[in-house]
């Protein structure tokens, strides 16, 4: 889907389908497509909800993996901030 970095807060916009289905549910960052170093905030938007991490918290509390070729950080959704989106 769409990504896009401004102002040191990555964007990314996903279907809430495409979380990864392990630990109760996992959002991922390619690590070989975002350069951590430049970033203060993650943000992932579905069709329901507004998902937000601080890097730091993150970094703390993910794992890096090879996945399907690619180094994800792989974090938890309990350790996202969930709000509902309006429409």
């Amino acid at each position: 889907m769409k990504q896009f970095i401004k102002k040191g807060t990555l964007t990314k916009y996903e279907k809430e389908s495409g979380k990864l289905r392990m630990s109760g549910g996992c959002w991922t960052i390619n690590m070989d497509k975002v350069n951590l170093e430049s970033l203060k905030d993650i943000v992932y938007i579905t069709e329901h909800y507004k998902y937000e991490i601080p890097k730091q918290w993150a970094l703390n509390n993910g794992w890096i993996k090879e996945f399907r070729g690619e180094t994800k950080l792989i974090v938890p959704i309990k350790y996202w901030i969930r709000s509902a989106i309006s429409i």
